[in-house]
């Protein structure tokens, strides 16, 4: 009697930490996968992002409202949290996220200010002069929350900016990236973000080394008063269909500058080598 309650007793504990291997196993390496959706109408929510809060995992999702986010020794306290302009931020925690297949974000409450749209009579181009390119910098694809880009110097004291062109060369099917226009500090670092919408779009392959794209941003109505801005580029992903080593390079030839930060807590750098390939067309009235 006495040897078979030891023996049920043996098996429990053994059975228990199964299940705790078991869990913890699960718990090591799994993934949020899911499709992002407006509430109001069911629409895919694309470059929406996806992160664990106080980790520097993340990810956005694709035109179709989709991502997979991987989680690895994730804590019952772990919260995911999900953003797009416009929309309430929705928070859950990582235990109930990883049940779920879609996740719905609502319409932002807040009052929004009146727009006044400007209207400009002239036109500049500002940044590179030189059209040929020979200079590649290399760049990450893994959502590091890292920005490459230069400082410009509009000479005017209201302007709009219409369109920002730029050129690289992408060796990925595609590739998803997102423009951002910041403030200079007194110090010459980029600061506050000036660009309040988040603006992306999605690279094709280049069957060219200095591909031009161009971000047309005049329905963003983009105006500014800084004497200087700081425009810069964020790989968000890169997409391929097979194992092949691919890589998204930016160009330049241009004596000059630019700057960079290789993630999103990371200290800005900067290379007095040959600035990358940049055009802004500006508009203005002075």
């Amino acid at each position: 009697m006495a040897t078979s309650v030891l023996s049920n007793y043996i098996n429990e504990i053994v059975i228990s930490i199964a299940l705790v291997f078991i869990i913890s196993s699960s718990q090591a390496q799994t993934s949020i996968k899911g499709k992002v959706l407006y509430e109001k109408d069911g629409k895919p929510a694309p470059f929406a992002s996806v992160k664990l809060i106080n980790r520097s995992n993340g990810t956005v999702s694709d035109t179709a409202g989709n991502f997979s986010l991987p989680v690895r020794n994730y804590k019952q306290t772990d919260t995911i949290l999900i953003t797009s302009v416009g929309y309430e931020n929705l928070k859950l925690p990582v235990q109930q996220a990883i049940r779920l297949h879609e996740f719905k974000l609502q319409e932002s409450q807040k009052v929004m200010e009146s727009v006044v749209i400007r209207s400009f009579s002239k036109e500049e181009v500002a940044g590179a002069k030189n059209e040929t390119v020979g200079y590649y910098r290399s760049w990450n694809t893994d959502n590091t929350g890292g920005e490459i880009g230069r400082t410009f110097l509009p000479n005017h004291k209201e302007y709009q900016v219409a369109k920002v062109r730029f050129k690289v060369y992408n060796t990925y099917d595609t590739c998803l990236i997102r423009i951002h226009i910041r403030e200079v500090n007194n110090f010459g670092e980029p600061g506050k973000e000036l660009l309040q919408d988040s603006v992306a779009q999605v690279l094709s392959r280049s069957s060219l080394a200095d591909k031009a794209y161009e971000f047309d941003l005049n329905k963003y109505n983009v105006v500014l008063n800084k004497k200087n801005i700081f425009v810069s580029f964020e790989v968000l992903k890169g997409g391929q269909t097979d194992n092949t080593s691919r890589s998204l390079s930016f160009i330049g030839s241009e004596e000059g500058s630019y700057l960079y930060k290789s993630g999103e807590k990371d200290s800005w750098h900067s290379s007095d080598a040959y600035t990358i390939y940049m055009k802004l067309l500006l508009k203005y009235d002075d």
